[in-house]
């Protein structure tokens, strides 16, 4: 190998030790940055075209490679919008929130509200209602899949099925009416006056109401039954059921009805309001001479605000409302992609889908991905600082190295010039 050629290899050696050093100063520098994935280098032989003859020798460059498939450690925040996802996959993201500027992608589940006009009012109070925008630290809006009417996702692998992250803060869980009552209790069998018990319902406007129930003994025709309910106005409505009567055998079980159930239509100013009432869980024992009710329950409800707003650890966004309902209002997919060690860095904590990375795999957390999200949590960067400044202490030797052999070259060089005098 001719000086000349010496020169190439320890100058590109010079420049490769260089870039290596680049990639542990920036390591270091976002040692706290969350999510962060260290860049490391690869150095691979190069061929040396200096030499024209067939011999050949190598010098050095490098290739460098980031850390995306290694998870940092996750660290508790207690913050309700804090995501960590343990596994494989990032979240989705857009610089715009309608959709229309760039998908990229991160790890950095550091979500913050953003505050937007609705530009409804639900609540007719003469101002549009106010919601709340999902971003994260860095800006750009958070996607997922929104449920539908019933809370349901349909999880499709498309970016064009996702929407922004967006919830009304004065959201309202519409009410629900009253189909099935249940009542789980005792009938004393040592009383043979009327025993009683009052069921609430919902009726087909939203409003709570009580069910008034008695149970009047006989001693030679089992239980009969009465009920009455009054309007919002607390006016006698008329309720009719069927059957009318209960009858129970020597171990004070339910015979008749044989399901236990009775059905029932009570008055209401839309219309005959018509449900359920399962007795099947009601007893006849000797008791203290009174009902003893243990359960009683109805699956209406009233209408209620939305109160509060939280991820569960499948990435649902679940809004808590003041009727003590929750509903689920939307899913975050994780994004997965065959190399996501070639994906493009970009500032932010965000990265890009690039040709290598291959095909992009939209998916729910859970089983299908081995992955979790951990609520109130972060995930810490990914760089090792012992092993840093070990990679640093190897740089610096072997660019000093390096910048030895061609000063020793340079001053070859100088000999041989010095031979023409």
């Amino acid at each position: 190998m001719s000086l000349q050629g010496t020169f190439n290899t320890a100058v590109q050696a010079m420049n490769s030790q260089t870039q290596s050093l680049n990639n542990i100063s920036m390591n270091i520098a976002n040692v706290n940055t969350t999510a962060y994935k260290a860049q490391e280098s690869h150095f691979q032989t190069l061929l040396n075209h200096v030499q024209p003859t067939d011999k050949r020798f190598f010098t050095v460059r490098t290739i460098d490679h980031r850390q995306v498939d290694k998870q940092g450690l996750l660290a508790t925040t207690g913050r309700t919008f804090d995501l960590a996802i343990n596994g494989r996959g990032l979240l989705v993201t857009n610089s715009k929130a309608d959709g229309t500027g760039t998908f990229q992608y991160t790890r950095d589940g550091s979500l913050f509200g953003e505050a937007v006009d609705l530009g409804t009012d639900t609540d007719n109070d003469g101002q549009n209602d106010q919601g709340t925008l999902l971003k994260t630290a860095a800006g750009a809006y958070v996607f997922g899949w929104a449920a539908d009417s019933e809370g349901k996702f349909t999880e499709t692998n498309s970016l064009g099925s996702l929407t922004p992250v967006k919830f009304g803060d004065n959201s309202v869980f519409p009410a629900k009416s009253t189909t099935v009552m249940s009542l789980q209790a005792n009938l004393s069998s040592a009383s043979s006056g009327r025993q009683n018990v009052s069921i609430p319902f919902v009726d087909q406007e939203g409003n709570s109401r009580s069910l008034s129930i008695g149970f009047n003994a006989s001693m030679n025709d089992g239980w009969t039954l009465d009920m009455s309910a009054n309007d919002t106005n607390n006016q006698p409505v008329d309720v009719v059921f069927d059957p009318p009567k209960l009858g129970f055998d020597g171990n004070g079980r339910m015979t008749l009805p044989t399901d236990g159930l009775i059905n029932i239509t009570v008055s209401d100013s839309v219309g005959p309001q018509s449900f359920t009432l399962d007795l099947s869980k009601v007893t006849q024992f000797s008791d203290n001479g009174q009902l003893t009710v243990v359960n009683v329950d109805q699956d209406g409800f009233i209408a209620g605000r939305l109160q509060n707003t939280y991820f569960n650890s499948s990435g649902v966004l679940i809004g808590s409302y003041s009727n003590g309902e929750l509903r689920n209002l939307y899913k975050l997919p994780v994004a997965m992609f065959r190399a996501d060690g070639n994906l493009e860095a970009k500032s932010g904590n965000y990265f890009e889908q690039t040709k290598e990375a291959g095909d992009m795999l939209l998916t729910g957390i859970g089983l299908a991905t081995g992955s979790h999200f951990v609520t109130g949590a972060l995930e810490s960067s990914n760089v090792d600082l012992t092993d840093q400044f070990s990679k640093m202490i190897v740089t610096q030797r072997a660019y000093s190295s390096a910048a030895k052999v061609l000063t020793t070259a340079d001053e070859m060089a100088q000999a041989a010039r010095d031979l023409k005098r």
